[in-house]
Protein backbone atom coordinates (compact mmCIF):
# COMPACT_ATOMS: atom_id res chain seq x y z
CA UNK A 1 0.00 0.00 0.00
CA UNK A 2 2.71 2.20 0.49
CA UNK A 3 4.14 1.60 -2.74
CA UNK A 4 1.07 2.55 -4.52
CA UNK A 5 0.45 5.51 -2.15
CA UNK A 6 4.09 7.10 -2.96
CA UNK A 7 2.47 8.18 -6.38
CA UNK A 8 2.64 11.91 -6.14
CA UNK A 9 0.55 14.24 -7.37
CA UNK A 10 1.52 17.00 -9.26
CA UNK A 11 0.51 19.91 -11.33
CA UNK A 12 1.48 20.20 -14.99
CA UNK A 13 4.13 23.43 -14.38
CA UNK A 14 6.96 22.26 -16.88
CA UNK A 15 4.68 22.96 -20.67
CA UNK A 16 4.43 26.17 -22.35
CA UNK A 17 2.39 27.89 -24.48
CA UNK A 18 4.23 27.35 -28.34
CA UNK A 19 3.63 24.07 -28.23
CA UNK A 20 1.37 21.71 -30.97
CA UNK A 21 -2.51 21.61 -31.38
CA UNK A 22 -3.93 19.19 -28.79
CA UNK A 23 -4.32 15.54 -29.77
CA UNK A 24 -6.36 12.79 -28.79
CA UNK A 25 -5.89 12.87 -25.19
CA UNK A 26 -8.62 15.87 -24.96
CA UNK A 27 -10.78 13.46 -26.74
CA UNK A 28 -10.47 9.91 -24.58
CA UNK A 29 -10.02 12.81 -21.26
CA UNK A 30 -13.52 13.84 -22.59
CA UNK A 31 -15.24 10.94 -23.62
CA UNK A 32 -14.47 8.97 -20.42
CA UNK A 33 -15.36 12.51 -17.99
CA UNK A 34 -19.05 11.48 -19.93
CA UNK A 35 -22.23 14.34 -19.65
CA UNK A 36 -24.58 15.17 -17.70
CA UNK A 37 -25.41 17.65 -15.04
CA UNK A 38 -23.30 19.19 -12.43
CA UNK A 39 -25.16 17.25 -10.10
CA UNK A 40 -24.95 14.03 -11.67
CA UNK A 41 -21.45 14.47 -13.14
CA UNK A 42 -20.95 14.90 -9.07
CA UNK A 43 -22.22 11.94 -8.09
CA UNK A 44 -20.61 9.77 -10.97
CA UNK A 45 -16.86 11.16 -10.01
CA UNK A 46 -17.27 11.55 -6.62
CA UNK A 47 -18.73 8.06 -5.45
CA UNK A 48 -15.40 6.64 -6.46
CA UNK A 49 -14.26 4.92 -3.58
CA UNK A 50 -11.02 5.64 -2.15
CA UNK A 51 -8.38 4.63 0.47
CA UNK A 52 -8.94 7.19 3.24
CA UNK A 53 -5.39 6.83 5.61
CA UNK A 54 -5.41 7.81 9.32
CA UNK A 55 -3.35 10.19 11.07
CA UNK A 56 -0.77 7.82 12.28
CA UNK A 57 -0.41 7.50 8.60
CA UNK A 58 -0.61 11.22 7.98
CA UNK A 59 2.41 11.68 10.24
CA UNK A 60 4.64 9.38 8.49
CA UNK A 61 3.99 10.71 5.12
CA UNK A 62 4.93 13.93 6.50
CA UNK A 63 8.46 12.08 8.22
CA UNK A 64 9.29 11.20 4.96
CA UNK A 65 9.32 14.35 3.52
CA UNK A 66 13.11 15.90 3.14
CA UNK A 67 13.76 17.49 6.24
CA UNK A 68 14.72 20.81 3.24
CA UNK A 69 10.93 20.64 2.84
CA UNK A 70 10.27 19.49 6.38
CA UNK A 71 12.29 22.54 7.77
CA UNK A 72 10.58 24.96 6.13
CA UNK A 73 7.31 24.47 7.30
CA UNK A 74 4.87 26.85 7.99
CA UNK A 75 1.87 26.56 10.31
CA UNK A 76 0.77 30.01 11.89
CA UNK A 77 0.61 33.29 10.13
CA UNK A 78 -1.53 35.24 7.77
CA UNK A 79 -0.36 33.34 4.61
CA UNK A 80 -1.52 30.05 7.09
CA UNK A 81 -4.79 31.25 7.82
CA UNK A 82 -5.79 31.92 4.11
CA UNK A 83 -4.80 28.66 2.61
CA UNK A 84 -6.76 26.67 5.57
CA UNK A 85 -9.72 29.30 4.49
CA UNK A 86 -9.65 28.40 0.98
CA UNK A 87 -9.31 24.88 0.78
CA UNK A 88 -11.79 23.90 3.46
CA UNK A 89 -14.82 24.19 1.04
CA UNK A 90 -12.68 21.73 -1.03
CA UNK A 91 -11.84 18.99 1.46
CA UNK A 92 -15.77 19.34 2.71
CA UNK A 93 -17.15 18.94 -0.63
CA UNK A 94 -14.58 16.34 -1.25
CA UNK A 95 -15.29 14.52 2.45
CA UNK A 96 -11.85 14.78 2.93
CA UNK A 97 -11.38 17.26 6.24
CA UNK A 98 -10.88 14.41 8.51
CA UNK A 99 -8.03 12.62 5.82
CA UNK A 100 -5.89 14.91 4.56
CA UNK A 101 -3.56 17.16 6.26
CA UNK A 102 -1.99 20.83 4.87
CA UNK A 103 1.89 21.38 4.92
CA UNK A 104 2.28 24.57 3.73
CA UNK A 105 6.10 25.57 3.36
CA UNK A 106 8.68 28.41 2.26
CA UNK A 107 9.72 28.18 -1.15
CA UNK A 108 10.21 30.05 -4.45
CA UNK A 109 8.44 27.54 -6.84
CA UNK A 110 4.57 27.96 -6.78
CA UNK A 111 4.29 24.48 -5.77
CA UNK A 112 1.22 22.00 -5.39
CA UNK A 113 0.86 18.36 -4.63
CA UNK A 114 -0.48 15.24 -3.11
CA UNK A 115 1.71 13.73 -0.73
CA UNK A 116 1.15 9.84 -0.46
CA UNK A 117 -2.54 10.30 -0.78
CA UNK A 118 -2.68 12.38 2.72
CA UNK A 119 -0.72 15.10 2.74
CA UNK A 120 -1.49 18.44 0.86
CA UNK A 121 1.64 20.63 -0.12
CA UNK A 122 1.14 23.58 -1.21
CA UNK A 123 4.13 26.50 -1.62
CA UNK A 124 3.75 29.59 0.16
CA UNK A 125 4.62 31.24 -3.07
CA UNK A 126 1.53 29.28 -4.76
CA UNK A 127 -0.78 30.55 -2.42
CA UNK A 128 0.44 34.12 -2.65
CA UNK A 129 0.27 33.81 -6.42
CA UNK A 130 -3.30 32.89 -6.73
CA UNK A 131 -6.85 34.45 -6.38
CA UNK A 132 -8.95 32.65 -4.11
CA UNK A 133 -10.76 30.50 -6.54
CA UNK A 134 -7.59 29.67 -8.73
CA UNK A 135 -6.56 28.17 -5.16
CA UNK A 136 -9.47 25.98 -5.11
CA UNK A 137 -8.73 25.06 -8.39
CA UNK A 138 -5.47 23.68 -7.88
CA UNK A 139 -6.17 21.77 -4.62
CA UNK A 140 -9.58 19.85 -6.43
CA UNK A 141 -7.22 19.22 -8.81
CA UNK A 142 -4.77 17.33 -6.92
CA UNK A 143 -6.80 15.79 -4.62
CA UNK A 144 -8.61 14.19 -7.54
CA UNK A 145 -6.36 11.94 -8.26
CA UNK A 146 -7.53 10.15 -5.32
CA UNK A 147 -10.18 9.00 -7.64
CA UNK A 148 -7.86 7.76 -10.51
CA UNK A 149 -4.53 6.60 -8.15
CA UNK A 150 -5.60 3.04 -9.60
CA UNK A 151 -5.43 4.04 -13.15
CA UNK A 152 -2.21 5.86 -12.39
CA UNK A 153 -0.15 3.63 -10.45
CA UNK A 154 -1.38 1.26 -13.77
CA UNK A 155 -0.06 3.75 -16.15
CA UNK A 156 3.25 4.23 -14.72
CA UNK A 157 4.00 0.67 -14.39
CA UNK A 158 3.50 0.15 -18.09
CA UNK A 159 4.84 4.15 -18.73
CA UNK A 160 1.74 4.71 -20.91
CA UNK A 161 2.00 8.69 -21.33
CA UNK A 162 -0.73 9.01 -22.82
CA UNK A 163 -2.74 7.18 -20.15
CA UNK A 164 -1.05 9.69 -17.69
CA UNK A 165 -1.88 12.66 -20.09
CA UNK A 166 -5.68 11.77 -19.60
CA UNK A 167 -5.71 11.19 -16.40
CA UNK A 168 -4.32 14.45 -15.81
CA UNK A 169 -7.15 16.48 -18.00
CA UNK A 170 -9.95 14.06 -16.16
CA UNK A 171 -8.04 15.73 -13.00
CA UNK A 172 -8.59 19.15 -14.70
CA UNK A 173 -12.35 18.29 -15.04
CA UNK A 174 -12.84 17.51 -11.45
CA UNK A 175 -11.24 20.86 -10.29
CA UNK A 176 -13.73 22.46 -12.75
CA UNK A 177 -17.10 20.46 -11.49
CA UNK A 178 -15.61 21.62 -7.92
CA UNK A 179 -15.76 25.40 -8.64
CA UNK A 180 -18.70 25.01 -10.50
CA UNK A 181 -20.16 23.28 -7.08
CA UNK A 182 -18.83 25.75 -4.94
CA UNK A 183 -20.49 28.57 -6.54
CA UNK A 184 -17.49 29.98 -8.41
CA UNK A 185 -16.28 29.86 -12.48
CA UNK A 186 -14.75 26.74 -13.98
CA UNK A 187 -12.80 28.46 -15.88
CA UNK A 188 -10.62 30.37 -12.87
CA UNK A 189 -8.77 26.92 -12.94
CA UNK A 190 -6.77 27.27 -15.99
CA UNK A 191 -6.06 30.71 -14.77
CA UNK A 192 -4.74 29.86 -12.16
CA UNK A 193 -2.29 26.78 -14.04
CA UNK A 194 -1.69 29.44 -16.97
CA UNK A 195 -0.54 31.93 -13.66
CA UNK A 196 1.51 29.03 -12.05
CA UNK A 197 3.34 28.06 -15.32
CA UNK A 198 4.30 31.64 -16.49
CA UNK A 199 5.92 31.96 -13.28
CA UNK A 200 8.13 28.90 -13.04
CA UNK A 201 11.50 29.40 -13.84
CA UNK A 202 13.67 27.05 -15.91
CA UNK A 203 15.09 23.89 -14.08
CA UNK A 204 13.08 24.99 -11.01
CA UNK A 205 12.25 21.61 -10.13
CA UNK A 206 16.15 20.48 -9.21
CA UNK A 207 16.40 18.88 -5.74
CA UNK A 208 12.54 18.52 -5.62
CA UNK A 209 11.34 15.20 -4.33
CA UNK A 210 7.94 15.19 -6.72
CA UNK A 211 8.13 14.26 -10.79
CA UNK A 212 11.30 16.01 -13.09
CA UNK A 213 9.84 18.67 -15.50
CA UNK A 214 11.81 16.35 -17.99
CA UNK A 215 9.04 13.71 -17.07
CA UNK A 216 6.44 15.98 -16.66
CA UNK A 217 6.63 17.33 -20.17
CA UNK A 218 6.15 13.40 -21.75
CA UNK A 219 3.18 12.92 -19.21
CA UNK A 220 1.38 15.75 -18.95
CA UNK A 221 -0.82 17.80 -21.32
CA UNK A 222 0.58 21.28 -22.39
CA UNK A 223 -1.35 24.40 -21.12
CA UNK A 224 -2.72 24.19 -25.34
CA UNK A 225 -4.47 20.64 -23.91
CA UNK A 226 -5.61 21.53 -21.20
CA UNK A 227 -6.88 25.37 -22.07
CA UNK A 228 -8.76 23.34 -25.01
CA UNK A 229 -9.99 20.80 -22.64
CA UNK A 230 -11.39 23.54 -20.26
CA UNK A 231 -13.37 25.39 -22.73
CA UNK A 232 -15.03 21.89 -23.99
CA UNK A 233 -15.46 20.67 -20.61
CA UNK A 234 -17.06 23.79 -19.37
CA UNK A 235 -19.65 24.09 -21.95
CA UNK A 236 -20.65 20.75 -20.72
CA UNK A 237 -20.92 22.40 -17.50
CA UNK A 238 -23.22 24.44 -18.67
Amino acid sequence: MLKKMLCVAVICLGATFTEAAPNNVVELALAEVGSGSAKEMRKRIFDIPIMVLGSDFRREAIRALPASIRQQRITSGRLFRRAEKIIQPVFQLDNRDECVELFLYQSNTPRAALWMGCVLILSDSLVALLYDADLMGIVAHELAHSYFMDEMVAAQKTNDERRMKVIELKCDAVAMLSLKLLGSNPTYHIRGVKMIVNRIPNNSFSGVPYIQSSYELRTHPSVVERAVFSQRFVKLLT
